[in-house]
């Protein structure tokens, strides 16, 4: 194998008396693709900042074409050729497709001003080179979250990077958009550019990447090239068990269990097909499909969040009028696809948070004290093994899995009949998934009626009791018992007349 572009030699990391990494090795050989996988806390993000010049070192070092290179930061590694695009973006909404792509490497003219043609000019030059097809002169407030993300990739390949580094790359992607991102990493790969690529995502790393290096508690625990490995071993390095104990015993409703919630010919907003579907208690129901098939939209017509027409029955009584306030009332709770949007605050501490959709639970009138928001959010770092210093700081300093748990507790408060859950996983590792099974099998068991909505048809095979498959907004099919796999329900979701992979 060809020496590596860059490495990390010995690699130990400390803050304070918390030691995070320990004595790591790790490489990225030009045109090799590999997987940096482990739990949230495992140490991923800490390996990417000090190879990255973010942070530095306890001991180790990096080395860059064999030669130990210290960046002060940074703009130093990406001078030296090692770009990375994170999860969270960096770009400016009110910029342009090309300012943004260029922001801070304007072209200039002779009198120091931005040359705004050549700016257009070498924008629409990458662009056409990585295959992205957008407007230079497009503001990115009017992109969608893939196209913006498409920009990061491009302002990160700017300036002929030899290595890219991409973190949670598919978050927000579609599978067109993400067949598309990989069209264009095969490319990059076998243009010789070494790639990390960092994803919770296990049937990606095996698309799209040569090598892979598991990190479990700060240790590398597995590590060779992707052919050695299956699903059941990339778990087991990453938690310690194999992929079958994720999922608890699947149970359904009691016999003869009444319908808690009801849909009779629900057209959510658009006009999509009416329709009907029932849940139950005791039993966990997955809404598969491809993106854009109309499952959230009809998740949010049911929560009251979107305008619909049709029947909603909550307990045998028809539920019309509906708002999100009205359906947490009523014990319908929901939570949403993106959490960072339409689920957090993210300013505000853990304990804020976590109390915001029931502060009138338990208080004085308009009020609940300091304390007991604290003994409150407590209640769910304990439940969920959330990651967090204090219940005070801002929830935006937690990684996504925990934000993820908080936002989960927090609907628990509510005390729901029928919980809605839109990407219950999304940015969550796998020990984090298996605690949320968990949580959501036994919510079943005491009578909740779950609806689960997730891209991940591991997911969808390996918790739900029933699955529906929807496309163009229909509920094509009911797959039940062992007629849910994986290859059933695609079949189903991408047939003939079906919305866009």
């Amino acid at each position: 194998m060809a020496d590596p572009v860059l490495a990390a030699r010995g690699m130990t990391k400390s803050f304070g008396s918390n030691e995070v990494l320990r004595n790591i090795d790790f490489e990225v050989i030009a045109g090799r693709n590999i997987a940096l996988c482990g739990e949230n806390g495992a140490g991923k993000s800490t390996l990417i900042k000090l190879m990255t010049g973010v942070y530095t070192p306890t001991a180790g070092e990096v080395l860059l074409d064999g030669a130990p290179a210290v960046f002060a930061g940074p703009k130093e590694a990406i001078a030296a050729g090692i770009a990375v695009v994170h999860q969270e973006f960096s770009t400016i909404s009110a910029l342009t497709v090309a300012e943004n792509v260029f922001l801070e490497k304007e072209p200039r003219t002779r009198l120091g001003l931005v040359d705004r043609r050549r700016l257009r000019r070498d924008c629409v030059d990458l662009l056409r080179q990585l295959g992205i097809d957008l407007d230079p002169d497009t503001t990115l407030d009017r992109l969608s979250v893939a196209e913006a993300q498409m920009v990061e990739i491009a302002k990160a390949l700017r300036s002929r990077a030899r290595v890219l580094i991409l973190d949670e790359p598919t978050a927000v992607l579609s599978h067109r958009e993400i067949d598309h991102l990989f069209r264009i990493l095969r490319d990059l790969r076998e243009q010789g550019m070494g790639l990390v690529y960092v994803s919770h995502r296990l049937d990606e790393i095996f698309e799209v990447c040569t090598d892979i290096c598991v990190l479990k508690d700060g240790d590398v625990t597995s590590a060779g090239p992707i052919g050695d490995y299956d699903h059941d071993r990339v778990v087991a390095a990453m938690v310690g068990r194999s992929l079958g104990e994720l999922f608890p015993p699947k149970s359904g409703p009691a016999e003869g269990a009444e319908a808690v919630l009801s849909l009779r010919g629900l057209v959510a907003e658009g006009g999509a097909p009416p329709v009907d579907l029932v849940l139950r208690p005791g039993e966990i129901v997955g809404l598969a499909g491809l993106v854009g098939s109309g499952r959230t939209e009809l998740a949010l017509a049911v929560f009251g969040a979107a305008r619909s027409s049709g029947g909603v029955e909550l307990a045998n009584a028809t539920y019309g009028k509906r708002t999100p306030g009205r359906s947490l009332a009523a014990g319908l709770a929901m939570l949403t696809e993106d959490r960072k949007t339409d689920g957090l605050f993210p300013d505000a501490s853990v304990a804020w948070n976590f109390a915001a959709s029931t502060l009138g639970k338990g208080a004085r009138p308009l009020a609940l004290s300091p304390q007991e928001e604290e003994r409150r959010s407590r209640s769910v770092v304990e439940r969920f093994k959330v990651v967090v210093d204090h219940v005070g700081q801002p929830i935006s300093a937690l990684s996504g899995g925990n934000q993820q748990k908080v936002l989960i507790g927090r609907l628990l408060e509510n005390a729901p009949r029928v919980l809605l859950l839109d990407e219950p996983t999304r940015g969550v590792d796998v020990a984090t998934k298996a605690e949320i099974y968990r949580t959501l099998r036994r919510l079943a068991e005491e009578g909740v009626a779950i609806l689960v909505i997730s891209s991940e048809l591991i997911e969808v095979v390996g918790l739900c009791d029933r699955v529906h498959v929807m496309r163009d907004g229909a509920l094509v099919a009911e797959l039940i018992g062992d007629a849910i796999t994986e290859d059933g329900i695609m079949a189903v979701a991408a047939a003939a007349g079906g919305g866009a992979p």
